[in-house]
């Protein structure tokens, strides 16, 4: 290998490290905001809204609260090495509410239509006596379906345009 090749590879191998420690970092903390949206949205659908037509409600509102914590906690630890400035910041908000008011809301409902899947999902949880209900089923089944597509465009658009910008070392 030319020392060309060489270098171009070993910058390619930093990036692939740098960018599995974000996916990593990345993934522990979405899987904690995560938690935080679901009780959240649990909360609003089964205790307050009540209403399965209305589940788009629960998401809306849930993934508004729950951006705000999201923003805090992938600035301070999935990507602490970038530089966040005002235009990270709204991008991050700007992707966030296309995702709390169009994109999280629709993949809800459309996933909540997906009714062989939770009819099969609850029937199992009444064989194993699980004390779930059909709508709890549903509803969870929607949410966790949405959440997948959600946090691998989230790390997609975040980690390119959030927060792509590098702090400048000056180390060598």
């Amino acid at each position: 290998m030319s020392s060309e090749e060489t270098s171009t590879k070993e910058t390619t191998d930093i990036k692939d490290v740098k960018t599995s420690k974000h996916a990593a970092r990345y993934l522990i903390v979405g899987i904690c905001v995560t938690i935080f949206n679901y009780v959240l949205f649990a909360i609003l659908s089964n205790l307050i809204i009540q209403n399965n037509d209305l589940l788009w409600l629960s998401s809306l509102i849930a993934t508004v609260i729950t951006t705000i914590v999201a923003y805090i906690a992938h600035s301070k630890i999935t990507w602490k090495e970038r530089i966040v400035t005002k235009h990270s910041i709204i991008r991050f908000f700007i992707w966030n509410a296309l995702l709390a008011i169009v994109i999280s809301p629709a993949l809800t409902q459309l996933f909540s239509l997906i009714t062989p899947l939770y009819e099969f999902a609850f029937n199992i949880t009444s064989a194993i006596n699980l004390p779930f209900t059909y709508e709890f089923v549903l509803t969870t089944g929607s949410f966790a379906l949405t959440s997948i597509v959600i946090m691998i465009l989230n790390f997609l658009f975040y980690d390119k345009f959030v927060f792509g910008k590098k702090k400048v070392s000056n180390e060598k």
